[in-house]
């Protein structure tokens, strides 16, 4: 469960055992069907910078995606290999050792004498106690909020047929088996033991009550994110990722982060470093590649104040996927 709690740690796990074309149906609580898209499926469509004669290609990328979809987009990879490098925005991604990991597990645990209930009030328990029961999530009591909504959230990916699939891994290892320079691009982050005694701060219960209602429909809002992803819908994923995303763009924004930060003005001053860092890469990348890829979150694209609004606001060319 290590990572989860910034961005859920992510593997390569492509579906090669799916059967390309054959839809899976499911039924949210309303009895209404909700068909996953399955097979290779192309992604969304890449947004263009321009500076001169200079381009950077961006995918936008989100959590949780479709566990039997294999995304390979030809144009993606067409470019990939005529670019000089990968830019892949690494903030907020948290590779834990073994010590930050045991360190975790404690830090799950709430006091002796204390028990979930105690902490966020009988009417958002009892709606956590129902999706437990409907997601097979394990036995939570004992935990605080913020590791009762990573592991809710992992059961509810797993019940769903949801992986917390990233496409920076994709895009890397092709990046690596086509000879182009990888670029990990990540902020600072805030020592772990200060994000451990964030994370176990009563105020993370909003991140739980914000999960809570993201899956409180069953899933399917989920489900039609990560489809819209995989079919690149994007007028359908400006309307989805806000609501639905597991990453730090959906119910992990606003006060779930200035819960995670330790307030208001420290998730504000993060995010605002973590846009002018990558801005700063972006215009690097510009100056100096004839050709450069980009993966970021989508919100990133979307957000007014995002990776994207800020290229716009220096004065740079944005073309947007048809």
């Amino acid at each position: 469960m290590a990572g989860i709690a910034l961005l859920f740690l992510s593997t390569l796990a492509w579906a090669n055992d799916a059967d390309p074309g054959a839809p899976v149906p499911d039924t949210d609580e309303a009895g209404m069907e909700v068909v996953m898209v399955v097979g290779v499926q192309p992604g969304p469509g890449l947004w263009k910078v321009t500076s001169g004669e200079h381009f950077m290609w961006i995918l936008g990328e989100i959590s949780p995606s479709a566990r039997r979809v294999e995304w390979k987009s030809g144009r993606f990879e067409n470019l990939l290999r005529n670019s000089q490098e990968l830019l892949l925005d690494f903030s907020g991604y948290w590779s834990a050792n073994h010590s930050e990991t045991r360190q975790l597990a404690y830090a799950e645990l709430l006091p002796s004498g204390v028990t979930l209930k105690d902490v966020i009030g009988p009417e958002l328990h009892d709606r956590v106690e129902s999706l437990a029961r409907r997601f097979d999530a394990p036995r939570m009591e004992d935990m605080h909020p913020f590791a009762v909504t990573n592991h809710l959230a992992v059961s509810a990916m797993d019940s769903l047929d949801l992986k917390s699939f990233s496409a920076r891994f994709a895009a890397q290892q092709l990046a690596r088996k086509v000879h182009v320079k990888v670029t990990r691009f990540a902020v600072p982050e805030i020592p772990f033991p200060e994000r451990l005694r964030n994370w176990q701060d009563a105020s993370n219960a909003i991140c739980l009550q914000r999960l809570v209602a993201t899956i409180g429909d069953g899933g399917s809002g989920v489900r039609r994110l990560a489809n819209a992803w995989s079919v690149g819908d994007i007028s359908a994923l400006r309307q989805l990722v806000p609501s639905y995303s597991f990453s730090r763009d959906g119910f992990r924004a606003d006060e779930c982060a200035a819960a995670m930060h330790g307030g208001e003005k420290q998730a504000r001053e993060y995010k605002l470093r973590r846009t002018r860092a990558w801005l700063k890469e972006a215009k690097r990348v510009l100056r100096t590649n004839e050709s450069t890829m980009a993966v970021v979150l989508m919100s990133e694209l979307f957000a007014s104040d995002g990776y994207l609004a800020a290229l716009r606001a220096e004065g740079f060319e944005i073309s947007e996927p048809q």
